[in-house]
C-alpha cells in the first residue's frame, strides 16, 4: 500500500470524531495530518442545571510521511516533537480529566532493529496534582508499510485498532 493512500484511510476513520489539519507545522517540521478531539463530560442532578461536576478528555493526532528509512535520530526527534506538542496542547485544570497524545509515523523504506526496541519501550505518562487534576499520556506507533508490521509503545496498544487497517479502509482483527 502506498503512504499517501494508508494517510487517506486513517484521515477516513479520524475525520468523524477528530477536527483534522493537513500540512501541520511545528518547530518547522511538517505533520501530514494533524486531528483533535475535546469533549465535555458532565453529570447533573435533577435538570441540566444542577451540575455535579464535569471533566474534559482530550486526543491528539500527530500523522507524518516518512520516505526514508526510519533511524534512531529520526526517532529521537519524532519523540521529541510529541513532547512539543504534549506541552503546546496539554493544559490540566480543575476540569481536566486526561489528554493522550498519538504520534504515528508512515514508513515506507522500513526501520532499523534498534529503533523498533526504542518504539516498544518509549513510555511518557504525566500526572498533575496528585491526579486530582487528571494525567496525559504519549503513545507512539510506526506504521511500517514495506514489511506490513505496526510497532506501538507501551502504551499504544489501542492504536493498534484504528491503524491496522485493509485496502478497503476496513479494520482488521
Amino acid at each position: 500500500m502506498e503512504p499517501v493512500e494508508y494517510l487517506e484511510i486513517i484521515y477516513n476513520k479520524l475525520k468523524p470524531f477528530f477536527d483534522i489539519e493537513r500540512d501541520f507545522i511545528i518547530d518547522e517540521n511538517k505533520f501530514d495530518l494533524f486531528a483533535k478531539y475535546h469533549a465535555k463530560h458532565v453529570r447533573t442532578f435533577l435538570t441540566p442545571n444542577d451540575v455535579i461536576d464535569s471533566y474534559n478528555t482530550n486526543e491528539y493526532y500527530a500523522i507524518k510521511l516518512f520516505g526514508k528509512r526510519f533511524e534512531e535520530k529520526d526517532f529521537q526527534l519524532f519523540s521529541g516533537l510529541m513532547r512539543k506538542i504534549h506541552d503546546n496542547y496539554v493544559k490540566p485544570d480543575e476540569d481536566h480529566m486526561c489528554s493522550i497524545v498519538n504520534g504515528i509515523a508512515i514508513l515506507e523504506d522500513g526501520l532499523e532493529e534498534k529503533v523498533e526496541k526504542s518504539i516498544k519501550s518509549f513510555s511518557f505518562e504525566k500526572s498533575y496534582f496528585f491526579l486530582l487534576k487528571g494525567w496525559s499520556r504519549i503513545n507512539i506507533a510506526a506504521v511500517d508499510l514495506k514489511n506490513e508490521k505496526i510497532i506501538v509503545s507501551r502504551w499504544g496498544k489501542n492504536l493498534e485498532k484504528v491503524l491496522k487497517t485493509d485496502k478497503n479502509g476496513k479494520s482488521k482483527k
